[in-house]
C-alpha cells in the first residue's frame, strides 16, 4: 500500500517480463495474513454497486460502432476478501445492462492460487453481446500470470497480451487490444496494433493507468481503459484517499481525463485487495459508450 504523497519512482514499462521477486517475498504474504485477518469485516451484502455510463467521442468512428457499449469489469481481487456471492451480483449486473463487450480488467485474485476455486464459473456469465477480452494485473503476476490466464481463457473470455481482437460490423472494424501488467508484464502497446491500418479505431486494455504516460509517440489509441488504483480504496473525512498506487500520484486515479489524443478511463474497481472495506468509495462498473466524433473535433 502506498499513500497518496509518497508513491513509486517514474520509470517506464518493460517489453520482457520482469518477475515480482521482492512482491512475493514481502507483498504478497504480508497481504495474505492481512485479507485473511480483515474477511469477517467485509459487507458485501450492503454494498452498493455504481454503474456509470461514459460516453467517450472518436475520431471518424464508423456509424456502425456508434454507441457501442464496453462494461468494464477490473479488480475483482476473487477471494476471501472479495467472496464469489458479490462477483455473482456484479455479473447480473452486467447481464441486466447488456453491453456489447465486456473488459476485463485485470487482478482476477490476490495473494494465492487458491483464490481461483471457483472463479471460472463466475467469469463465464461475465459476457456481452461480442463476448469477453482480459488483461492481466500486478496481483495475478504475484500469484502466477500463466495459470490465471489459463483459467481466464478456459472461462470464454480472450486474453489480449500485446495482441488486439478485431469486432466486425459488417464493413466496419474496431480494435481492442490489451498488453501485459505495466510493473510486471511484458507491456508492447506497438505489437498489440502491428498492421493495423491507420483509420482504425483502437481501444487499449492496461490494467495500470500509469501506460498512458508511455504509449509510443505516433501510435494511435482512442481510448484507454485501466483500474488498479480502487479509486484510493477508502476516502476519509479531513484526509482523503489512504492510497495512491501511481507514479503519477493521484493524477490518474479515477475518472475520465484526455492525455494527448487519447481518452483514458480508470474505474475504481468491483473488489478490493486485502481490506475489504470501501469507505466512501463504492465499487464501479463503469459502461464506456463511444460516440461519433469527426475529424478536428472534440467536446
Amino acid at each position: 500500500m502506498i499513500g497518496p504523497f509518497l508513491y513509486p519512482r517514474r520509470y517506464p514499462p518493460a517489453r520482457e517480463r520482469r518477475p515480482p521477486v521482492l512482491e512475493r517475498l514481502t507483498k504478497k504474504p504480508l497481504g495474505w495474513v492481512v485479507e485473511r485477518l480483515a474477511a469477517p469485516l467485509g459487507r458485501w451484502d450492503r454494498a452498493r454497486l455504481d454503474t456509470p455510463e461514459v460516453a467517450i467521442p472518436v475520431p471518424d468512428l464508423p456509424p456502425e460502432f456508434a454507441g457501442y457499449r464496453m462494461a468494464l469489469v477490473t479488480d475483482l481481487h476473487h477471494g476471501p476478501a472479495v467472496p464469489t456471492r458479490w462477483l455473482e451480483r456484479v455479473a447480473d449486473r452486467v447481464a441486466e445492462l447488456a453491453p456489447d463487450l465486456v473488459v476485463l480488467g485485470g487482478d482476477f485474485i490476490s495473494y494465492a492460487r487458491s483464490d481461483l476455486d471457483g472463479l471460472e464459473p463466475v467469469l463465464a456469465r461475465l459476457r456481452g453481446r461480442d463476448g469477453a477480452v482480459a488483461v492481466l494485473g500486478n496481483h495475478d503476476h504475484w500469484v502466477d500470470p500463466d495459470l490465471v490466464a489459463e483459467v481466464v481463457e478456459r472461462s470464454g473470455a480472450t486474453v489480449l497480451l500485446n495482441r488486439c481482437r478485431l469486432i466486425r460490423r459488417g464493413p466496419a472494424v474496431l480494435a481492442v487490444g490489451g498488453v501485459d501488467d505495466f510493473t510486471h508484464g511484458a507491456v508492447r502497446p506497438d505489437e498489440a496494433f502491428a498492421g493495423l491500418a491507420r483509420d482504425v479505431p483502437r481501444v487499449l486494455v492496461s490494467h495500470n493507468p500509469d501506460l498512458i504516460e508511455y504509449l509510443p509517440a505516433g501510435l494511435r489509441v482512442d481510448v484507454m481503459l485501466s483500474g488498479h488504483t480502487h479509486n484510493g480504496q477508502a476516502h476519509i473525512p479531513l484526509i482523503g484517499v489512504i492510497v495512491a498506487p501511481s507514479q503519477f500520484a493521484a493524477t490518474y486515479l479515477h475518472g475520465l481525463k484526455r492525455v494527448g489524443a487519447t481518452w483514458l478511463y480508470v474505474s475504481a474497481g468491483v473488489g478490493s485487495g486485502a481490506i475489504p472495506v470501501r469507505w466512501g468509495n463504492p465499487p464501479e462498473l463503469p459502461v464506456v459508450l463511444l460516440t461519433s466524433e469527426g475529424p478536428g473535433t472534440g467536446p
